[in-house]
């Protein structure tokens, strides 16, 4: 039997590949509803939008709602590749988000949810797991910058 939140982060995976196919730091989201289903998918867009609220979460809980026809994304969760920033975290508790699953943790811009730290006030009923698929995550944004950085030199 599959984990389901392995499934989860794989497809959250397949959307960071396409961020790093065009360009875009590889973190990607899915959302997911009560029944398991996946309602949203997205990508950082920050570059292509060049937006800094072009992030994977932002876009995904957007498309959510639209799917849902609600702004309340009561009992879903989401599934990113990289522990959410402090804008992302506050989207997603006032979207009302069931819990977050996360991959790497971001020591420079993530917002505090990494296990074993105090949990943060304003994430106080969020349930939240990170560290699912994080290798992979971490491998895909070394990808990224590796090649950011020759392209800056070069």
């Amino acid at each position: 039997m599959i984990d389901k939140k392995k499934y989860f982060m794989g497809k959250a995976l397949l959307q960071a590949q396409a961020a790093l196919r065009n360009r875009e730091v590889p973190i990607g989201a899915v959302v997911v509803d009560k029944s398991g289903t996946i309602i949203a998918r997205a990508y950082n867009k920050m570059e292509a939008k060049r937006c800094q609220t072009a992030h994977a979460e932002v876009i995904a809980i957007e498309k959510a709602c639209k799917k849902i026809d609600n702004w309340r994304l009561n009992g879903c969760w989401i599934y990113v590749t990289l522990e959410p920033c402090l804008m992302c975290i506050g989207l997603i508790q006032l979207s009302r988000l069931e819990g977050i699953v996360f991959g790497a943790r971001s020591n420079l811009y993530g917002s505090g949810l990494s296990e074993g730290a105090k949990r943060p006030p304003y994430a106080q009923h969020l349930k939240i797991e990170g560290g699912i698929e994080a290798e992979e995550s971490v491998a895909l944004l070394q990808r990224f910058f590796k090649t950011a950085r020759k392209r800056e030199e070069g």
